[in-house]
This record gives C-alpha cells, sequence and structure tokens, in this order.
C-alpha cells in the first residue's frame, strides 16, 4: 500500500527533542484513518493488513502503559525500602564520590529518585547506599 499521497497534517502530541518526534497511540491511528480516506477506491487496503496494523497498535499502547506502571511500582517498592532503613546508620558515596555516613531520619522522593535524609542534614540517594547497620545504643 503506498503512502505518497498522504501530506503531513497529523499532530504529534509528545516532546520532540532535535528532529526526533514521538509518536503516541492516536498519532498512529490519525496516520492510519488518512491512509485509509486516501487509499485508492479500486485497489482498497487488505482487512488482514489493517487487523494487524490495530493489534500492534493495541501492543504499543499496552507497553507504554505497562512500562508506566512498573516504574511507578519500582519507585513505590524504594519508598518502602527506604522507610525500612529509618532509624538505621547508613553508609554511602555522594553525588561528589565523597563517603558519608549518618543515621536515616526520613526518606525524601525528588524527580524519581529516592534519598534518605540523614542526622548530619545531608540526603544520600538511596541508590548510593554502600552500609547498613543497626544503631548501637550503649547505656
Amino acid at each position: 500500500m503506498s503512502v505518497a499521497g498522504i501530506t503531513n497534517n497529523t499532530t504529534t502530541t509528545g516532546s520532540s527533542t532535535g528532529a526526533a518526534k514521538s509518536l503516541s497511540g492516536s498519532d498512529f491511528l490519525n496516520l492510519m484513518i488518512q491512509q485509509l480516506s486516501q487509499q485508492d477506491p479500486l485497489n482498497p487496503t487488505d482487512s488482514n493488513q489493517l487487523l494487524n496494523q490495530m493489534a500492534q497498535i493495541s501492543t504499543l499502547q499496552s507497553n507504554s502503559d505497562m512500562q508506566s506502571s512498573l516504574a511507578s511500582l519500582t519507585l513505590q517498592q524504594s519508598i518502602g525500602a527506604g522507610g525500612n532503613l529509618i532509624g538505621k546508620k547508613v553508609e554511602g558515596i555522594n553525588a561528589n564520590g565523597d563517603k558519608i555516613s549518618g543515621t536515616v531520619q526520613k526518606v525524601k522522593v525528588s524527580g524519581k529518585s529516592v534519598y534518605l535524609g540523614l542526622d548530619s542534614g545531608i540526603d544520600l540517594p538511596m541508590a548510593n547506599v554502600t552500609t547498613i547497620s543497626p544503631v548501637s545504643t550503649s547505656r
């Protein structure tokens, strides 16, 4: 099937970086509608090909939704794991490569990353934790 007669009058609904643009499922549907409206009536599109394209669009949308759900689930698990560290002593490496340690006082989320707020006032990225130990309680 030829798409040479289709003009670029579809809109994209995603962010673009440079020359590459992000296409969504609705963009593919718009393109398919344009293809159907521009097809030769004497030589119509094969219905099997149309069904295959619809299945591909559905799969693309499902994969996108699943990726978003998994990212959210991963963040929630990281928050929960960070919550379990409250009151424990941790050691790790900050963004400058320096070793830092302290007792976890709180868990913070910034962007899509989890940070442990230490008693020293420093926020340690949870991904940079190297050691976890219980706080010793001497009497």
